[in-house]
């Protein structure tokens, strides 16, 4: 049985970098894939943000220059009612507000895994690492309650260090080494469709974008590449869970605005897949002795948006420095290992999960519930009425007339709105920066009779003692630029 430094099972983007970075380190290496080829089982793919150009600028820079890129600038929301009527499109981009910061605005990229996987996998073969494909690994080799090494269903055994499971959502994994037996509620199924598309006409009808669509349905993305596009759904795996995935994403095939689409797009359905996803509000154990895990096996997809081919890399890059770490040592037990779950913790990728609880919280009660969105649409068409263009455009009476018919709407809708507010919206405010609270707070100081002229130190004391809600934020031991942490924020009362 040989024996390995790192072996790594999974030849995804998440194991393809963890792979790379521990050759890099001098490592040796495998990595094993299941299909033909990384990518091979793939025909989706995926949006590449911003904070790819933050840590891993040469990478996009050399993804550019694979066939089925596609430049994104901005994300455009369609609001469809209830009776299929696309009502309203808008896009989200950046300022030149923002253009302090780096990456700003919604510069990115959209790729099919075909292209990303292949390329991600031959920078760790190029780096020493070894691949392994069409190889099912199926099992753990275990040693007093430690993670040794692996086994494929024809019977290799692969001796190492330290294992990193990539291996998805359903991870083997970490069944066989008993971490875990199910997701137990935090996982969703997502249906998509892929479609050909005539590349000259996405270039004039989509140009550098993603679509996404909301309406009396399940919340769907469209991502857009060259010459092709996929949409995709998703629901909570739960014992009430009663939709059949295909029909997901039926409801907005029918739509005429989504037929119209496809009719000048030349789309033609290419493919139709679903796959599980962990959608989790925070994720479990990820590590144990002699094996750590990433990517969609740790539970880390975002739980705003569950995008994960970000926090697939970044956690393989974590945990085979972390091997390293370990192995220079000469300890994989658990507790060597636990430094693992420190480093991401301490990092970006932890930061996702600070609201993890609101985040899934908030999506379960809005695009994951039709019938929801189905009024909260409603609330949104008024809520853009009251958009300044719309508001120099709508001629039905004296604009201010316009404007206060709107505002009534709003307002008879909001008593019906208010427990979702307070319930859904309402704890995301400990996500402002104290250092962007204080500053509300002192715009809105001349305004309030009485307590203009007390110092700001008093004011904020003052605010602090009237508002139990506020208090966390005028804290000086808190940090003005983070989240106020959420058993201070509890603690003190929202």
């Amino acid at each position: 049985m040989e024996k390995w430094d790192v072996v790594v099972v999974g030849g995804g983007p998440g194991g393809s970098y963890a792979a790379k970075t521990a050759a890099d380190a001098g490592l040796k290496t495998i990595f094993f894939e299941r299909g033909r080829k990384p990518g091979d089982k793939n025909s989706s793919g995926c949006g590449l943000g911003q904070r790819w150009w933050r840590d891993y600028p040469e990478l996009m820079e050399e993804l550019q220059h694979l066939p089925s890129v596609r430049k994104v600038e901005m994300v455009v929301i369609k609001l469809v009612d209830e009776h299929g009527r696309l009502r309203y499109t808008s896009g989200t981009t950046g300022s030149d507000l923002c253009a302090n910061r780096w990456p700003h605005g919604m510069d990115g990229i959209s790729i099919y895994r075909r292209d990303l996987d292949p390329y991600l996998a031959n920078l760790a073969t190029s780096a020493g690492a070894e691949l392994r494909t069409s190889t099912l690994v199926s099992d753990v080799i275990m040693d007093n309650g430690q993670v040794k090494g692996v086994k494929t269903e024809n019977g290799e055994s692969f001796q190492a260090d330290v294992v990193i499971a990539a291996d998805g959502a359903m991870s083997t994994m970490a069944k066989k080494s008993g971490m875990r037996k199910r997701w137990a509620g935090g996982c969703t199924l997502v249906p998509q469709l892929d479609f050909s598309c005539n590349e000259e006409r996405m270039d004039e009808v989509i140009g550098n974008a993603e679509w996404c669509w909301f309406g009396s349905l399940f919340g769907t993305y469209q991502v857009n590449f060259r010459d092709g596009m996929h949409i995709g759904a998703g629901q909570w795996l739960r014992d009430d869970w009663s939709e059949k995935p295909l029909d997901m994403i039926k409801k907005l095939v029918s739509y005429p605005a989504f037929q119209s689409t496809l009719k000048v797009l030349e789309a033609k359905p290419r493919e139709y897949q679903a796959h599980m996803l962990p959608w989790v509000e925070y994720p479990p154990k990820t590590y144990t002795g002699g094996m750590m895990l990433i990517g969609d096996a740790a539970g880390f997809p975002c739980p705003l948006e569950a995008e994960g081919i970000w926090h697939a890399i970044t956690s393989g890059k974590i945990a085979a420095e972390t091997a390293a770490w370990a192995i220079s040592k000469g300890d994989a037990s658990e507790k060597a290992l636990a430094e693992y779950e420190r480093r991401w913790q301490a990092g970006d990728l932890g930061k996702e999960f600070e609201f993890g609880k609101e985040y899934t919280k908030l999506w379960s009660a809005s695009a994951f519930d039709p019938s929801a969105m189905e009024k909260q649409i409603q609330l949104l068409l008024e809520f853009s009425m009251l958009h300044p263009f719309s508001i120099v455009f709508d001629w039905g009476d004296a604009h201010m007339d316009c404007f206060n018919q709107h505002l009534e709407h709003i307002m008879d809708l909001a008593p019906e709105f208010g427990d979702f507010g307070k319930e859904y919206v309402a704890p995301l405010a400990r996500g402002i920066w104290p250092k962007n609270m204080k500053r509300i707070l002192l715009n809105v100081k001349p305004r309030i009779p009485g307590v203009r002229r007390l110092s700001d130190q008093n004011y904020f004391k003052l605010i602090a003692k009237l508002s139990k809600g506020l208090a966390p934020f005028l804290d000086p031991n808190i940090k003005q630029d983070a989240a106020v942490p959420r058993d201070v924020y509890e603690r003190r009362g929202k």
